[in-house]
């Protein structure tokens, strides 16, 4: 809501005021000779009973896509065209009336793309206002940059300015089930309950009531550490939780449907809920999958995909009786509509199907960004990609052996590790001979803003972190290295070969080299997260590390420090950023 009287209302006021200031024409002690009478309305008729309907739109873990870039560099504007979508239902102009439609997020709304990153969520908090949310899960992404910078206190996304105006955010966070020190949290709400107007064909409304749960699955191995448990954080993954407060909206609230809105995969939560549920729909995130189907016993659950390159949409269907009495009919017409390149783009044909107050905000976070986005670092000439190296078990890609390089060089480091769910981000050369990379990838390749944890240890005490490495508790952790070739056959270290020289093979070290000294450098997450193997009983040993002088340094944020150390290369090499193709994890 924006503070502050605009133009129009100031004058409005002006004038009510100068009115009620003017001499009456008649003295007050004379009486009129003809009483003047009002004309009354006429009655508003009744709502016809029958069917009516309410339009739902669901996205889920946007992570800062407010916009896109295609490969050839044209701008996407693909939230502006799901706010499009949601004015379609809703009307344009002078004819929108919010109460037409319900429109929800299942979470992870700011980290990810650049154009967000760099700016600190800015456009994705405008925009969710702009468009009229009513709710949001609250993320596990939402932790990145710590959960104060990107939930106000009152439970409301954080309020902003917009076209040098100051708003206040009313958007509501959601999420049941958080705890601080075992204390529910105060900075996300159970529920919101949301008056809305459903629609029959013939134009008729009635108001709804619909009662909106958040929750959201244990994420907390999701998070680095020093934002969340390191804080105190965690969460009851319980879904009686929901049941309880969906039981209560319906009985005590009056609502007339209750959704759950939860970042955590839709049908896994709506299987959870069973089957005695008073839950009548489920909103899903946190997976990135696009869901559209029903569990064995009717309950229907949606999820939107990721990116905004799709949405989830349905319709609540209610039933007015002749007595004027209102249920709820279930849902109807589900679907997870995409959102093309062709439908996004911002031209002449595409006029119709884009907000403009959307493009609008979505065009000033691209001019915010311009410098880092236009700015060039160096090229390469070998795609930065996802896709495993063959030989590697599944280890090693291109991206990750470039990411690894770049924590090793900040660190000054021998060795460097990232784990999976770091890597976030692929830089393709789509056919062509090189590739430029820009401030802005940078941003794309790094989004967390890490720091990076740099240990000095023993080549015996860095074997520790290989073994660990290959158990199922520590594989995604230490998924990805450079700067050693470790040979491996069924979650066992074969051999360990440093510049073409073996210094470890089937149990026995070469000469003296157990004993020699490394330097080890990781992201915070791959630092502080404790995830013990359940099979071999093996914890991630950089945890106990963490509070000995094995620790020399962790104060460098991996994206600013990753520009520096390209400026410096691309000086140096006369504009090639070199990119390792070899695996470096490597089955036997």
């Amino acid at each position: 809501m924006r503070k502050g009287l605009n133009t129009a209302a100031l004058l409005a006021l002006i004038s009510i005021i100068s009115l009620s200031c003017q001499k009456p024409e008649t003295p007050p002690d004379s009486t009129s000779s003809q009483e003047t009478t009002q004309p009354t309305e006429p009655p508003k008729p009744q709502p016809a009973p029958g069917k009516y309907v309410l339009p739902l739109i669901e996205t889920t873990d946007i992570h800062g896509h407010i916009v896109d870039t295609d490969e050839s560099g044209t701008v996407l504007y693909r939230l502006a065209y799901v706010a499009d979508k949601a004015d379609d239902m809703r009307g344009h102009g002078d004819a929108r009336k919010k109460d037409r439609l319900l429109l929800l997020d299942g979470g992870d709304l700011y980290q990810g793309a650049s154009v967000s990153n760099l700016l600190s969520g800015w456009p994705l908090f405008v925009a969710i206002d702009q468009m009229g949310y009513d709710a949001v899960a609250l993320g596990n992404h939402e932790f990145d940059w710590g959960i104060e910078n990107t939930v106000d206190s009152d439970a409301t996304l954080p309020d902003y300015e917009w076209n040098s105006l100051p708003y206040e955010n009313k958007v509501p966070v959601l999420c049941a089930n958080l705890y601080k020190d075992g204390q529910r949290v105060s900075f996300t709400s159970d529920y919101t309950i949301v008056e809305k107007s459903a629609l029959a064909q013939n134009g008729d409304e009635i108001p709804v009531k619909i009662g909106i749960v958040g929750f959201a699955v244990n994420y907390a191995s999701s998070i680095m550490s020093s934002q969340f448990t390191g804080k105190g954080f965690s969460i009851r993954a319980d879904y009686s939780i929901v049941n309880t407060i969906a039981q209560e909206l319906e009985t005590n609230h009056g609502c007339h449907a209750t959704i759950l809105l939860t970042h955590g995969q839709a049908q896994s939560a709506a299987e959870s809920l069973g089957s005695s549920s008073p839950i009548d729909l489920v909103l899903g995130g946190h997976s990135h999958g696009v869901f559209n189907d029903k569990t064995s016993w009717g309950l229907p659950y949606l999820q939107g995909g990721c990116y905004c390159t799709h949405y989830a949409a349905a319709t609540l269907r209610f039933i007015l009786d002749e007595k004027g009495n209102i249920s709820f009919a279930g849902i109807g017409n589900m679907a997870v509509p995409s959102v093309n390149a062709a439908s996004s783009t911002a031209t002449s044909e595409n006029a119709d199907d884009l907000s403009e107050e959307i493009l609008a905000v979505s065009d000033a976070a691209l001019e915010a960004t311009a410098q880092q986005q236009k700015e060039v670092l160096g090229y390469i000439k070998v795609g930065a990609t996802t896709s495993y190296l063959q030989g590697s078990g599944q280890r090693a890609a291109t991206m990750s052996n470039w990411m690894c390089d770049l924590i090793r060089r900040i660190g000054h480091a021998d060795v460097a590790f990232v784990n999976s769910g770091g890597i976030r981000t692929s830089f393709p050369l789509n056919g062509q001979s090189r590739r430029d990379i820009t401030v802005a990838n940078v941003y794309e390749m790094f989004p967390f803003n890490n720091h990076v944890y740099v240990y000095s240890l023993t080549y015996e005490e860095l074997l520790q972190v290989f073994q660990y490495a290959l158990t199922s508790g520590g594989s995604a952790l230490f998924s990805r290295m450079t700067g050693l070739d470790c040979y491996f056959s069924s979650g066992v270290v074969i051999k360990l070969i440093k510049d073409g020289t073996t210094i470890y093979h089937s149990g026995v070290w070469t000469s003296d080299w157990s004993s020699r000294s490394v330097t080890m450098a990781v992201s915070d997450y791959v630092a502080t997260t404790e995830r013990t193997d359940y099979y071999t009983g093996m914890p991630n040993p950089l945890i106990e590390w963490n509070q000995t002088s094995r620790l020399i340094e962790s104060n460098a944020i991996d994206n600013e420090s990753a520009v520096a150390v390209l400026r410096e290369e691309s000086a140096a090499s006369g504009g090639h950023l070199y990119i390792d193709t070899s695996p470096h994890f490597i089955q036997q």
